[in-house]
């Protein structure tokens, strides 16, 4: 049985952790209320834009979403994958509603190519949810090197140019492409795919600063060339191809 020594050391100990969750919380209440200000602040300075001039046509994201997608027909693989849109006012300056019809947009239009096996499918959409369910495209590569396989890749660089030409064509940029292979999939039959269209811009039209930021950097490096000699160094230091 613990003495009173013991006794007022945890009671000591209790209060300082009394102490440092109530300075969490004020702190939680501080960032939130921020943000929230910074939303209030974004959206009138969208306002104000609109009003200065109105006869500019707005990107879609900016005024609103469609009530409804039509999604090509495309087969169901025996693994879907449900995804939902969270907000990355952070890493891409987007609220949830935009990252979920800027990635919806993006993979609707990738869809309707001859190289739509090459991205993610949108099989179905919960709209009131945000989430939306695609096919399986194999495993990342970020995956796959943490397990050492090195599965073949056929005609690789032929890979790379129908990707990149399928988003030059839907005028889809790409803006978050990771070394570490988390954007890149491949399947047992060695079909590499790129996934995760959150963080991207359509019509060379960036809708948030973030986004303007990277397309800057993305037409900075080379535009479309240059993303296609990105994805073959990411292949090529994770999959030895």
């Amino acid at each position: 049985m613990p003495d009173r020594r013991d006794l007022k050391l945890m009671a000591n100990d209790l209060e300082e952790l009394q102490r440092k969750h109530l300075k969490l919380a004020s702190n939680m209440r501080k960032l939130k209320a921020r943000h929230e200000a910074a939303l209030r602040e974004i959206a009138f300075l969208r306002g104000k834009l609109a009003e200065a001039e109105p006869h500019t046509p707005a990107p879609a994201i900016l005024t609103g979403f469609p009530v409804a997608y039509t999604l090509p027909s495309a087969q169901r693989t025996p693994v879907t994958h449900w995804k939902e849109a969270r907000e990355k006012l952070l890493w891409s300056g987007l609220t949830r509603e935009q990252a979920l019809h800027l990635e919806l947009t993006c993979l609707t239009r990738l869809a309707q190519g001859t190289a739509a096996e090459h991205f993610p499918r949108v099989l179905a959409i919960d709209m009131h949810a945000g989430r939306f369910e695609l096919t399986d495209q194999g495993q990342t590569l970020k995956a796959r090197a943490a397990a050492g396989d090195k599965t073949p890749i056929p005609k690789l660089m032929m890979q790379v140019r129908t990707i990149v030409a399928a988003l030059e064509k839907a005028g889809v940029v790409h803006l978050d492409m990771h070394p570490d292979g988390r954007n890149l999939c491949l399947d047992d039959a060695g079909r590499l795919s790129l996934i995760d269209f959150d963080i991207a811009a359509c019509d060379d039209t960036p809708f948030s600063g973030e986004i303007a930021q990277r397309l800057r950097a993305f037409h900075d490096s080379g535009g479309y060339a240059g993303f296609a000699a990105l994805m073959s160094q990411v292949v090529a230091s994770l999959n030895g191809a």
